[in-house]
């Protein structure tokens, strides 16, 4: 009686195996299709970063072209310009003169040249910017599958601006309006040449309207204490580095500033005490990126209720920043993010340049 039953559990346990061995492909299959495809999305999305900042960066050059600068509107330095922006933010690919190469576009959006042919073709309004990214699957490399590749595109054009920079795009650092009537803007690499407008300047904290004046700003506030009209003063901006250093990246939000030049409670924003402030700015000095800040002309309040009246905004690259007491850089043109035209504002006023992301 008991060998019969033996017999039967053996058997039992055989078909077990059996029909495990049969099952463990299709789980593991499920499993790599899981895995491998949460990834897929994930190396999608770094592709069309990469293929967004990378058109935006190629569409800031064109713009200086527009503007007649030739020095530095040239086709190499499109072609630098996206080869690092691809590379720096998702270490994607990009293949310059290859059918699926990056192109110049006209205003229409219609393809052109292939950027690297030598030359910015006339009627160029902006740039086409392919990139892709490449990895081996996980778990379905185990089945043979040793690559694959995610690849997207993105369109950018370039020009004068029609708008000011966008709420979340701001470096929480204003600058004085009297450095940009005592310095000239710089077009060209930093210089160690001090007689050379790019050569950086040194700003202080804590200064008002004085030539090196600058100071950090109070974004991603939810309450008042910006100056503002009553009910204001009653606090919601902290005052402390972990605050400052957080809103370094750009900030998410704006709230008291720049959503309207000379616009009364809209044109304020609140100043971190000169002896709260600390910032590791390290990521813009070592990419060597162009923020856009900010301009002041009066301040007023005191302490944590202070602030600074808004009359524009500028592009900033920041070559030094000791702990955030001490700044140091050079003034680029202004260049903010939204609509443009190729048509300069004759304003009489100087123009800023801008990009806008079409597709």
């Amino acid at each position: 009686m008991l060998r019969g039953r033996a017999a039967t559990e053996l058997r039992a346990r055989g078909q077990m195996l059996v029909l495990f061995a049969l099952v463990l492909p299709v789980v593991l299959l499920a499993v790599g299709l899981v895995i491998d495809g949460g990834n897929a999305l994930a190396e999608r999305r770094s592709a069309q970063n990469a293929s967004d900042f990378g058109a935006l960066a190629g569409a800031r050059i064109v713009a200086v072209w527009i503007d007649g600068d030739t020095n530095n509107g040239t086709d190499a330095n499109v072609q630098a310009a996206i080869s690092n922006a691809v590379t720096a933010n998702a270490g994607a690919t990009v293949t310059f003169g290859s059918p699926d190469g990056p192109r110049y576009i006209r205003d229409d959006g219609t393809l052109m040249a292939y950027v690297g042919a030598g030359s910015i073709p006339v009627g160029a309004t902006g740039v086409q910017v392919p990139a892709s990214r490449t990895w081996r699957p996980f778990v379905l490399g185990i089945a043979g599958m040793n690559s694959w590749t995610a690849s997207a595109t993105a369109t950018a054009k370039g020009g004068f601006s029609l708008a000011g920079p966008q709420p979340g795009t701001l470096f929480p650092l204003g600058v004085a309006q009297a450095f940009f009537a005592t310095y000239p803007f710089c077009s060209g690499p930093i210089s160690a040449n001090p007689a050379d407008p790019c050569y950086p300047q040194h700003l202080t904290s804590g200064n008002l309207n004085v030539p090196g004046g600058f100071g950090w700003l109070k974004f991603g506030c939810d309450g008042y204490g910006l100056g503002q009209e009553a009910p204001a003063n009653i606090g919601g901006c902290d005052n402390d580095r972990p605050f400052l250093q957080d809103e370094i990246g750009p900030p998410s939000k704006t709230y008291g500033c720049c959503l309207g030049i000379d616009t009364p409670g809209l044109d304020q924003i609140g100043s971190l005490p000169g002896n709260k402030v600390s910032a590791d700015c390290s990521y813009y000095i070592d990419n060597e990126l162009t923020v856009t800040v900010p301009i002041w002309d009066t301040a007023g309040g005191t302490g944590s209720n202070g602030w600074y009246h808004i009359v524009g905004y500028t592009g900033f690259q920041l070559t030094k920043c000791t702990g955030g007491k001490d700044v140091e850089g050079v003034w680029r043109k202004p260049f903010f993010t939204g609509p443009v035209t190729t048509v300069r504002p004759g304003t009489g006023v100087p123009v800023a340049l801008g990009v806008q992301l079409i597709k």
